[in-house]
């Protein structure tokens, strides 16, 4: 081998070295890339399981309903159920609560009146309980309202409205009850349980 080999012998091995730290930079930024993404998943994923059991937690928590009104029934409101957690509506009419306490009471209502009446009275009525404050006053055109009113669970809430004149009508109304307390659910402090709910 003359001195011309042997040169290009040296240029040739060194080029093999340079390829072969060229490839270990590629491998270990490769390597890093993929640990991030790892590191990155995980992180998504336990941030995905943390904010799905607060939720729950949350609805866990929720009591209360979210009604439409379907028509009147002589002075009481028929209504639908578009939500409602712990609290149940019978007969389309009757809402029947799990706790007692405050509730935040809230509506939309629609009125129209084509005579001489200009307002009505919407009550939220229990059995032998005053009503003294469980009310709104509707009057001709579209309103909302809301207000915290002091409700029992040992007899069910029906709305009922006041005579009306045939010229005045509510084309739509929609009423949301929510309870206050959250999770601390409570019997009403004052009375009696009824005599069904004895019974179990």
């Amino acid at each position: 081998m003359d001195s011309k080999d042997a040169q290009e012998s040296l240029e040739s091995g060194g080029g093999g070295a340079r390829c072969r730290c060229s490839n270990g930079r590629r491998t270990a930024a490769a390597v890093l890339i993929i640990q991030s993404l790892l590191t990155a998943a995980c992180a998504a994923f336990s941030l995905k399981i943390l904010l799905n059991q607060q939720q729950q937690q949350t609805f866990s928590q929720d009591n209360g309903i979210f009604m439409q009104m379907l028509d009147l029934d002589s002075d009481e409101l028929r209504f639908t159920a578009i939500w409602n957690q712990s609290v149940d509506l019978n007969n389309q009419k009757r809402v029947k609560l799990s706790c007692a306490g405050p509730y935040m009471v809230y509506l939309w209502a629609c009125v129209k009146s084509y005579g001489t009446q200009k307002a009505v009275n919407l009550t939220l009525k229990q059995e032998n309980k005053l009503e003294r404050g469980n009310k709104f006053h509707l009057e001709p055109g579209c309103q909302e309202m809301q207000s915290v009113f002091m409700l029992s669970n040992n007899s069910e809430v029906t709305v009922k409205v006041e005579h009306t004149e045939d010229n005045f009508k509510i084309e739509r109304l929609f009423l949301g009850l929510h309870y206050m307390l959250g999770a601390q659910c409570f019997s009403h402090p004052l009375e009696k349980p009824s005599k069904s709910e004895d019974a179990f």
